[in-house]
């Protein structure tokens, strides 16, 4: 109490020094929000708290973990909930070595049991066709038995392990963690796709078009979620294929390294030697692809 009188006796002085502080804090917050730092640490903070809403969403459902993943189920699929542990962990090596980084802790992977109960979590039509999503930090995917045509567990197995969305969504959420969330989406979509050829798997649009159709340009593959889908992921696949056919395995890791350190997409290309994107665009469409 008697701090209190005292310092309420000393007025127009004391809430001058009031003053100056709450001004000092504000500009200190202001210099954090521009620091490339205080925004990785928020986008993470960011992640962890979807994850965790997630997480939070599905308590009661079945648990399946490994090293590196936990799988959360309903009961149907408890005959192919190690199959999706399994393709996720058989995933981990590569996509970790590729991208130079390892995300934290387990990796939280949900399975749906129909596509109808999966394009619900994202408020899509029935018409969508997604075998999985990355979101928030962690990896959606619908059960194989929602899409496989196989007559028993080993030919669901077979068809899942080339086909199925672990290689693609892991590639996702690591690229994700390691820049948060600093690149262009058609890059992480082209990204992805690459590490699933790398690795043996079959696109999902493997007949993805030819030469001769139009290519979108970079302008508008910033727009990617309003473009054809079959033509945008044709063209990000394209596009890191060229990149790589150019600079070479060393150039994409540069792009990569220069993201995560938070560099703007045009300072990431002329680490790898790509003066601009304009550039990267024109070089792109003279190889021919």
């Amino acid at each position: 109490m008697e701090i209190v009188s005292g310092l309420a006796g000393r007025g127009p002085i004391s809430r001058s020094l009031l003053a100056a502080t709450c001004v000092g804090l504000l500009l200190l917050i202001l210099v954090l929000v521009q620091t490339a730092s205080f925004r990785s640490l928020s986008y993470y903070l960011a992640l962890e708290m979807a994850k965790a809403n997630l997480l939070s969403k599905v308590t009661g459902w079945e648990t399946m973990e490994s090293e590196h993943f936990v799988v959360k189920f309903l009961p149907q699929d408890w005959d192919v909930a190690p199959l999706v542990l399994e393709a996720a962990e058989a995933a981990y090596g590569p996509v970790t070595r590729d991208l130079g980084y390892a995300p934290p802790g387990q990796t939280v992977v949900v399975v749906y049991p129909t596509r109808e109960d999966l394009n619900a979590r994202f408020g899509w039509s029935a018409q969508e066709s997604a075998m999985g999503v990355y979101w928030g930090g962690a990896i959606r995917v619908l059960s194989p038995k929602a899409w496989v045509e196989g007559r028993n567990l080993e030919e669901i197995a077979q068809v899942f392990r080339a086909m199925g969305p672990m290689v693609h969504e892991f590639a996702h959420l690591v690229l994700d963690y390691k820049t948060r969330g600093n690149y262009p989406r058609w890059f992480s979509e082209g990204l992805a796709q690459y590490l699933e050829v790398r690795q043996g798997g079959v696109l999902w649009n493997e007949g993805r078009g030819s030469p001769e159709e139009r290519h979108y340009s970079l302008a508008e593959l910033e727009r990617f979620e309003e473009l054809d889908q079959n033509l945008a992921y044709s063209d990000a696949l394209s596009l890191v294929e060229y990149m790589v056919e150019a600079r070479g395995e060393e150039g994409l890791t540069k792009i990569i390294e220069a993201l995560a350190r938070g560099a703007p997409f045009s300072e990431a290309l002329a680490a790898a030697g790509f003066t601009s994107p304009a550039a990267l665009e024109a070089g792109w469409r003279s190889a021919g692809r």
